[in-house]
């Protein structure tokens, strides 16, 4: 009897079991980083901290979904910049451990990848942000000087901190900000591309820079999306299309990818099946069933469903019911209707 029930109980728990291994598998890989970062920064531990950008820079190490673990660290160092809000005392800390890092390493590229991200996390406090109709006018100015001064740093330690990657994604986000010219991006794109042409952030950046929120358009994005794809075609396949139309619909477009942007979806799916080939992992797959659907490709989402092991990640799917709603779809159920969002 107790051995019947034993069984009977592990069976009951085996859903919430595989749910969290799923989630696992990417999501707290990523969140166990960043805190792990957040953590050393707020500690001081700048040896680790030294360490552990230096071994992830060196060996290109990713995540199970291919992102890139030095990606992450960053992050972390980010998360610690965005709890101090508009504190005036703790940013002054946050400086004065900064100062401490960089006098311990002066030739370090992170420390001043750091101080740089130091600078524009300050001056975005200040901004906010909401759309630049939410923004105070006397908050234009400081915000403004901050970018510049941070654009200022990179340059000055140019040398040393693009020896990152991490260097040319905080040179675009602060050329998104300054409204460089296309020409004037260009170069920087390509400058980096040249040099990280496998750095993920250095497109997903861009994109920021090509939307139509930030004066853009939907064919601006689709032609650097094509742009991205040849420049990595040799080592990702269409993988590099797939992925930025995803970090697009993550960012901007959300569920209006299909309908508000030029995307093309079998050079999409294309892409899809490269970047699984190399990272099939269930977050991966997970997000790209959800593609399929949205595209309405009945085919693409039933073998994409197929390979989904485990309950649907909800911080893909957003609601429960909405992957079950596309594989009966997918599959030819005479009641269900595609599930439009």
């Amino acid at each position: 009897m107790k051995t019947r029930l034993a069984l009977l109980l592990g069976i009951l728990l085996l859903p919430l079991f595989l749910s969290g291994v799923v989630c696992a598998g990417e999501l707290e890989e990523r969140a166990s980083l960043r805190q792990e970062v957040k953590h050393l920064f707020e500690k001081e531990e700048f040896s680790q901290l030294e360490n552990m950008a230096n071994e992830q820079r060196d060996s290109g190490s990713r995540t199970s979904s291919g992102v890139w673990d030095l990606t992450t660290f960053y992050l972390g160092i980010s998360s610690r910049f965005c709890c101090l809000k508009k504190d005036e005392k703790a940013w002054k800390q946050a400086e004065l451990s900064l100062k401490k890092w960089e006098a311990a390493y002066p030739r370090s590229s992170t420390a001043q990848l750091v101080h740089a991200k130091f600078l524009i996390s300050r001056g975005w406090r200040i901004r906010g942000e909401g759309y630049s109709n939410t923004v105070r006018d006397e908050d234009w100015k400081p915000f403004l000087e901050y970018m510049e001064k941070a654009r200022v740093y990179l340059e000055k330690h140019k040398k040393t901190a693009s020896a990152d990657p991490h260097w040319y994604e905080l040179m675009e986000m602060i050329a998104r900000v300054q409204s460089w010219p296309e020409h004037r991006f260009q170069a920087l794109i390509s400058e980096a591309s040249t040099r990280y042409p496998l750095f993920y952030q250095l497109y997903f950046a861009a994109i920021d820079y090509y939307v139509p929120k930030w004066g853009g358009s939907a064919e601006a994005v689709e032609a650097f999306a094509r742009q991205a794809m040849e420049k990595t075609k040799a080592q990702e396949g269409f993988g590099m299309y797939a992925r930025i139309y995803w970090y697009a619909a993550q960012t901007q477009y959300y569920d209006e990818l299909f309908s508000d942007t030029l995307v093309d979806w079998p050079t999409m799916k294309l892409g899809i099946d490269d970047v699984l080939e190399k990272y099939p992992d269930q977050w991966n797959i997970n997000n790209f069933t959800k593609f399929a659907c949205m595209a309405q490709d009945k085919e693409k989402t039933a073998s994409l469903a197929d390979r989904i092991t485990g309950p649907a990640i909800l911080e893909v799917w957003g609601q429960p019911g909405y992957l079950a709603q596309c594989k009966r779809w997918a599959n030819g159920d005479p009641n269900t209707t595609w599930p439009s969002r």
